[in-house]
């Protein structure tokens, strides 16, 4: 009977120090963003302009199912950029996320109003949305959400690759036809301290528009960071041989735990057709140029003193410099 006893007390103690699964807790939160600017021209074009502006606010709340099922919403209160500067005090919300997800070890699944993985990727390394968006997005080359599906596969913590059919239109954007974009991207995380992207979109409608996106960033120790985009898109709105090539390079430098250095020089041209002198996208070709510090306070509270530049290529617009005082506030 004891060596019973014994045997029972034995296999409960060992049950007992077994490692136990842990229970998971649905759970969600909300959060808030807010992008306010003091703008003040001070060259060329720009000498007449100065204004306090609140650029953007995110309202949003994410929730996790289980460890497999996530979900965002996702509402974008703006000014439309096409609206005129008497207009701008207007404010409209669009969703920019709602979407729900689906993780299964490697695989990552995302439908509805989804991010797209290369904006993300590039914004992280900027680190500056609340100033100036990424290359493809700032110049309209693509869109930073879209209505569709990703299917994202992890092969290695080096190495990943996905796939999206998109609308093609942005998150702004009610597309009703059956035209979409698909698209095909990998990210490569080798050799040491590099991080680099690929993406292939194409959008056909009698004939293919088509997106290509290079990127690549070097870290040092944390210390500083260079990185380098270029995008070529062909046959610009599925107009033939219209194409724009465009570039950015930008750069950190970390002083300490709260001030941060930063440049960047973005350049956009495109290409002259057949029978013409000039090129077809002049009006809106040139070169940008963004440089100043940034200062973290306290967390989620980010500033930034900086003067942003404007070069137009053609002869007959002028370009204008600015001074910007910008503001990220996260709740």
């Amino acid at each position: 009977m004891k060596i019973k006893f014994i045997i029972v007390l034995f296999l409960f103690t060992t049950i007992q120090a077994l490692p136990q699964e842990e229970t998971f807790e649905p759970s969600g939160k909300p959060f808030v963003t807010i992008y306010a600017n003091f703008h003040r021209g001070i060259t060329g074009s720009a000498t007449d302009e100065a204004a306090f502006e609140l650029v953007r606010g995110y309202l949003g709340y994410e929730y996790f199912f289980s460890p497999e099922w996530y979900a965002k919403i996702n509402v974008d209160v703006g000014s439309p950029d096409d609206l005129s500067p008497v207009s701008k005090i207007r404010r409209y919300a669009y969703f920019k996320n709602a979407y729900l997800r689906y993780t299964q070890q490697k695989l990552e699944i995302e439908f509805g109003l989804i991010g797209l993985k290369q904006f993300k990727l590039q914004e992280s390394v900027w680190e500056r949305r609340y100033l100036m968006k990424t290359l493809a997005d700032e110049y309209r080359l693509g869109s930073s959400a879209d209505l569709g599906v990703n299917f994202h596969y992890a092969f290695s913590e080096k190495i990943d690759a996905d796939f999206t059919i998109m609308n093609g239109e942005g998150y702004s954007s009610l597309q009703m036809d059956d035209v979409f974009k698909y698209s095909l991207g990998s990210t490569f995380r080798f050799p040491r301290n590099f991080t680099s992207r690929i993406v292939y979109d194409i959008m056909h409608s009698e004939i293919s528009e088509t997106t290509l996106l290079l990127f690549s960033s070097y870290d040092f120790r944390s210390k500083w960071n260079i990185a380098g985009e270029f995008v070529i898109r062909q046959n610009e709105g599925w107009m033939a041989n219209h194409d724009i090539y465009a570039f950015s390079v930008f750069g950190k430098y970390n002083l300490n735990e709260r001030y941060q250095l930063f440049a960047r020089f973005d350049k956009i041209k495109s290409n002259i057709l057949e029978g013409e002198t000039l090129p077809w996208h002049l009006a809106n070709d040139g070169t940008a140029l963004v440089a100043g510090i940034q200062f973290r306070p306290i967390k989620k509270i980010t500033m930034a003193l900086n003067y942003h530049d404007w070069y137009p290529w053609a002869a007959n617009m002028e370009g204008g410099g600015f001074i910007f005082f910008d503001l990220e506030v996260k709740i």
